[in-house]
């Protein structure tokens, strides 16, 4: 009975304390999400915005495709052409199909893919890049020189070569980006792995004999991951671009896929009697590439302080304005 008396009140007291805990990680992942997101209010423009479209593409697919008010493939050969109104908020295409329930339906594919393509080309980035910066050598002239083999042909033709050579299909689009789009990451993380090695503590690793993937997760990585970060987020709109623009010219995305580039293409016969037509999906891809470009250059703004300079008028003034408080309190 001593026993179990003593053993309560030790519990009940590590209770609050890991209570204490959580409750204080939520309050300061809050506090830093809300300084990244809205630092400034374009950045928290981009943000909302960032979250709007995310959560509508999540949830079309997630409710199947119940959100959208109409099939986003079934045609209505009576309703051709019509412009947007209560029942159409954007109309009906040259098929009579609701230009809406395609646009919500193209959103999946418009942000999955490029958000899958830049994911996939900071890993790959990640592992060459910090593998030449760190090796050296001959390592690092094969890897550079592929590297800027790729960089030698514009993009968007490669992409377009390879993705007529797959074949139409969302996995070979992606694909055809991916196998074009990893090299700047490549060359980005070599450029920081080269400055942080130079450091003193990566020498004091190497002194006590660290393992190779010990200091690249420890002492490299923690280092180069909020660049890549950054410029992953202000990549997501120009893959969205080059998806679009391969959907516009026909490769790679199925016809009957709704892609945002490719409802544009297919209008475009129509363009002059029913702007609205091509207008509309153009400015949905206008306001996500917008929107994640103003959320990736926030995270620049707030990770780094030389790009900034908003930022650090502010603090100066309001440097001054405590110093001259405090010489106010000295002298009374």
């Amino acid at each position: 009975m001593i026993i179990e008396e003593k053993e309560e009140p030790e519990k009940s007291a590590i209770a609050p304390q890991k209570k204490e805990s959580v409750s204080a990680r939520t309050k300061s992942a809050l506090s830093a999400f809300r300084r990244l997101a809205f630092s400034n209010p374009l950045t928290g423009f981009g943000t909302v915005a960032v979250i709007v479209f995310v959560g509508l593409s999540a949830l079309y697919v997630l409710t199947r495709g119940a959100i959208a008010p109409y099939s986003p493939t079934a045609q209505n050969l009576l309703n051709t052409n019509a412009p947007p109104s209560l029942t159409h908020l954007f109309g009906t295409d040259f098929a009579g199909r609701d230009i809406f329930s395609r646009v919500l339906a193209a959103l999946p594919v418009d942000i999955g893919i490029p958000l899958f393509i830049v994911f996939l080309s900071a890993i790959i980035g990640l592992v060459f890049g910090m593998i030449a910066g760190y090796v050296g050598g001959l390592v690092e002239e094969a890897i550079m020189r592929v590297c800027d083999l790729f960089l030698a042909f514009p993009t968007i033709i490669m992409a377009l070569a390879v993705a007529a050579t797959l074949g139409p299909s969302l996995l070979n689009a992606a694909l055809a980006l991916t196998f074009v789009w990893w090299p700047p990451y490549v060359r980005l993380v070599r450029g920081g792995v080269l400055a942080v090695k130079a450091e003193d503590y990566i020498a004091a690793s190497k002194t006590l004999n660290s393992s190779f993937f010990y200091i690249m997760r420890k002492g490299l990585f923690p280092n180069i991951i909020p660049a890549v970060l950054v410029y992953a987020s202000l990549d997501v709109g120009t893959a969205l671009l080059s998806l679009s623009s391969l959907g516009f010219l026909g490769v790679g995305i199925p016809p009957d896929l709704p892609e945002l580039g490719a409802m544009v293409a297919s209008i475009m016969t129509v363009v002059y009697a029913y702007p609205w037509e091509a207008l509309l999906p153009s400015v949905v891809v206008l306001l996500i590439v917008l929107a994640f470009s103003l959320f990736g250059d926030g995270i620049r703004e707030v990770t780094d302080v030389k790009v900034r300079p908003h930022m650090v008028l502010k603090n100066r003034f309001l440097g001054a304005g405590l110093e001259r408080k405090e010489r106010n309190t000295k002298v009374s």
